[in-house]
């Protein structure tokens, strides 16, 4: 069997506006440990992942502002290789996953938090 491999893509700054508020990494990593400890309360299953910091460049919505956007990023990225992990049900993992992207979506004020599950990708 192949590993399941995962990544949340989420920006730390709350929109695109220049000066709008940038959230710190340890308060994404907070949502995220709040996150896994209320589903593990409940008994319902969640992802082990590492969480990093990046920086995102894409072009701008709004060329006044620049051609491009530098938006700080982060990312929490991680697989299940173990034969538990790998005989989880897609659906599972994958609502598993959306369950974590809407909390930061929510959490850190985005507009958008992008997943990729095995060779899937979409945003919630």
């Amino acid at each position: 069997m192949k590993k399941k491999s995962y990544k949340i893509t989420f920006s730390l700054q709350e929109g695109y506006k220049p000066g709008a508020k940038v959230h710190r990494i340890n308060f994404a990593a907070r949502i995220i440990k709040e996150w896994m400890t209320d589903r593990l309360t409940d008994k319902q299953p969640v992802v082990s992942g590492l969480l990093q910091t990046g920086t995102l460049f894409f072009p701008a919505k709004d060329t006044a502002n620049g051609m491009v956007t530098v938006s700080p990023t982060a990312i929490f990225t991680g697989e299940l290789s173990s034969t538990e992990g790998i005989s989880r049900k897609n659906k599972e993992v994958k609502q598993t996953l959306e369950s974590l992207a809407v909390v930061l979506k929510e959490r850190l004020k985005q507009e958008s938090v992008f997943i990729v599950y095995r060779d899937t990708n979409w945003c919630v």
